[in-house]
């Protein structure tokens, strides 16, 4: 039993000590002469050499002496650290670790070191010791024992210092060596569990006590409830790990995605210091290495492009964290070439994830979020760094997975900014409490953008019906609305009281949630559901409120596409209809708007998203503006044009009002005027089935069983103002 754990820790020791060492030899083939850097290195292999021996591994024992004597030799200023020096020094630190999970699995070191990594590796030895090769600043033989404390270098550095539990300890150097211990991860887990529910029972305890009349009561529970904070508070620390443990990898990926795609890159390092739960730590490690290996495949030019746009042959890619708002945010920065908006939609087309009409209607920030959509690439090759399936949308999934989000940012010919936020801890977060009816719901607040309080009086006006969809005008444009009561089959909502809306983001999108009540802002503990709950997409969880009683922990995103209003949840109904030959209808990715433009039974299709608002408007508003129908309208003057005869006027007392489709154009926001108002179509209810001649028509097609005509806005603008021209 002793020697297990002796080989566990010897284990664990040497895979920090390649850690440690691995960063060095990148440091050092970048800034050779560091005197420091390369004690360092010699410490580490040093120490797995001896530990070695005392186990019997001599196949490892004897790579890592090889390993020794080049670092000594670079030491004793025989050598200089180069390209192809930490090539194959990097080669034998993965053969290092080859050895070490084979002595994991079966407790011997194996057959014997490759040869030809011998032979590598005893090719790098000058032929003579004698002398210094160069008049290289020599650093001094270290002693046998270091008391000296490990150097720190700025964090914008390669060389940003290692955490001190993945580096080496001095054997005298008591300040932390006697102060530290190793505690097993389960142990910390099954704590933070037992810690959970003292916190619960402190709520409940602390509510009791508020409609008690004793004091001493009162005294004992703000007693406990100051220990358990402070207990909660120490037991997470011990869980917080600061971010640079992820990074540790980064200086050998660069340069081996130098090697590999002959690009220049710099890297830079800050906030390494900023803390997060080890949870949290390894679910997103995977991500952020996708995120960098992407820029520098995709986003940093070659030497000779940065140097023909005027930028040094160098690129930066800069990884920055610091706290935000009571989360940690994760910035991944190039100075690269930016993302082309244009290139991606055109992708995006060929992909069907979105149609040529429907990209006039987008910004580029709404363009470079395609980028984010499974399987969705814009790289003309595939290799072993592009164009391999695996994209944007991965990353996108595993850190909404842990209750975080990704924003994008990008300037052609000038870099490319992707942000993560994400949680402190995912065993207890800040929450915002709501109620429908009896029944209470937490809301993550790192999904809340704000909350906007309605009056009853207001219900009607603020809030409209077509058939069963739900839109808010929020500032001037339309919010998709997802009814609580409705979602969750607990009636129908009443309209005799105030209502609040919950403005929340998922998959990049805003829509709002209508509840009948906020409460306050709580830490919750995070529960696992039942086995009877487990199943409903719409949950992340459960939680035990102060009083006792439960409260459902809602999944933001889950619900978002529950209730389909998210593009995810579109693009998703899309490609289970997809037609399978060239001659079936073609299928429209769009939710619609379907109207009557006059009298008759005619009927149109206006795609949703190109709909701001929805406006009833008295005849009497009318005015005119050369020759044209037009009404002033928030400060502007809004063109009319009226789809057939759609509310002409007439002298019957009854037809004095008539609907506008309020639209966005390249020319400035048009009014649609329209006889009536159907309802809203799913986009796996619209057919276009041929193209269409007439101006201002997109297409044909078949929706709810009837022929429709798909209206397109902007050619149905240039045709109105061509004929007010000829006229």
């Amino acid at each position: 039993m002793e020697n297990d754990k002796a080989l566990q820790s010897f284990l664990i020791e040497s895979d920090e000590n390649l850690g440690q060492l691995e960063q060095d030899i990148v440091a050092l083939e970048r800034a050779p002469d560091d005197a420091d850097t390369i004690a360092s290195a010699f410490r580490a292999i040093h120490t797995i050499k001896g530990t070695c021996g005392f186990f019997g591994f001599c196949h490892l024992e004897t790579l890592s002496h090889a390993i020794e004597d080049i670092l000594g030799a670079m030491r004793d200023g025989h050598l200089a650290m180069d390209l192809r020096h930490a090539t194959v020094l990097l080669d034998g630190v993965d053969e290092i670790r080859v050895f070490l999970k084979r002595i994991h699995s079966d407790g011997t070191d194996g057959d014997g070191v490759p040869p030809a990594l011998l032979e590598r590796l005893h090719g790098l030895m000058p032929e003579t010791t004698d002398a210094p090769a160069a008049p290289t600043p020599v650093a001094p033989e270290p002693p046998a024992v270091d008391t000296s404390p490990v150097a720190q270098e700025p964090e914008d550095s390669i060389t940003t210092a290692p955490p001190e539990e993945t580096s080496p300890r001095p054997a005298q150097d008591t300040s932390k060596h006697d102060t530290t211990v190793r505690v097993d991860v389960q142990l910390l887990d099954q704590l933070m569990n037992v810690v959970g529910e003292l916190v619960l029972t402190r709520n409940q305890l602390l509510q009791h006590a508020a409609h008690q009349n004793d004091g001493q009561l009162a005294n004992l529970s703000q007693r406990l409830n100051q220990v358990t904070s402070e207990l909660q508070e120490g037991l997470m620390q011990t869980r917080m790990q600061p971010i640079r443990n992820a990074w540790s990898t980064y200086p050998r990926l660069l340069l081996d995605l130098e090697r590999k795609t002959g690009k220049k890159v710099t890297p830079v390092l800050k906030g390494g210091d900023t803390e997060l739960d080890r949870s949290l730590l390894e679910a997103i490690r995977d991500p952020l290495l996708h995120l960098v290996r992407n820029a520098v495949d995709h986003g940093i030019e070659t030497p000779e492009k940065r140097l023909a746009q005027g930028k040094p042959e160098t690129g930066t890619l800069t990884l920055s964290a610091y706290h935000e708002s009571g989360n940690v945010t994760v910035e991944v920065q190039d100075d690269g070439a930016g993302l082309d908006s244009d290139k991606i939609i055109r992708r995006a087309i060929e992909a069907g994830l979105v149609r040529p009409d429907q990209v006039g209607a987008l910004n580029e920030r709404e363009k470079i979020r395609y980028i984010f959509e499974p399987g969705f690439s814009t790289a003309d090759a595939v290799s072993d760094l592009s164009g391999r399936g695996v994209g944007l949308d991965v990353v996108r999934n595993n850190v909404e997975r842990i209750g975080g989000s990704i924003d994008i940012k990008s300037v052609p010919g000038r870099g490319t900014t992707l942000k993560l936020k994400i949680p402190l801890t995912l065993a207890i977060v800040p929450a915002l409490i709501v109620r429908c009816l009896h029944q209470r719901f937490a809301i993550p607040q790192v999904n809340l953008m704000e909350v906007v309080y309605v009056e009853a009086d207001r219900l009607e006006s603020d809030i409209e019906t077509v058939h069963d969809a739900l839109v808010y005008r929020l500032r001037g444009r339309l919010l998709p609305l997802v009814d609580m009561r409705s979602l969750m089959q607990m009636g129908e909502r009443e309209t005799a009281r105030d209502q609040f809306i919950l403005v929340l983001t998922a998959d990049q999108q805003e829509f709002g949630l209508l509840v009948d009540d906020v409460r306050d802002t709580e830490e919750i503990v995070v529960k696992p559901l039942g086995s009877l709950l487990k199943d409903n997409p719409c949950f992340a969880g459960a939680t035990i409120m102060g009083d006792g009683r439960v409260a459902l922990i809602l999944d933001v995103k889950s619900t978002a596409d529950f209730a389909g209003v998210t593009r995810h949840e579109r693009k998703l109904r899309q490609q289970d209809t997809t037609p399978q030959t060239d001659t079936a209808p073609l299928r429209a990715a769009e939710n619609y708007l379907l109207v009557r433009p006059d009298g008759r039974a005619g009927r149109s299709a206006i795609a949703l998203s190109r709909v701001s608002r929805l406006e009833e408007i008295s005849t009497r508003l009318i005015e005119y503006s050369a020759g044209r129908e037009v009404i002033q309208y928030r400060g502007k003057v809004l063109p009319l044009i009226r789809l057939g005869d759609a509310g002409a006027t007439t002298d019957e007392p009854d037809n004095d009002v008539i609907r506008i489709v309020v639209q966005p154009t390249r020319s400035g926001e048009i009014g649609l005027v329209v006889n009536d108002i159907i309802d809203i179509v799913a986009d796996d209810q619209a057919e276009i089935i041929e193209d269409s001649h007439a101006r201002g028509i997109l297409g044909v097609g078949i929706l709810q069983g009837h022929v429709t005509d798909f209206i397109d806005c902007d050619s149905l603008l240039n045709s109105h103002s061509e004929n007010d021209h000829g006229n």
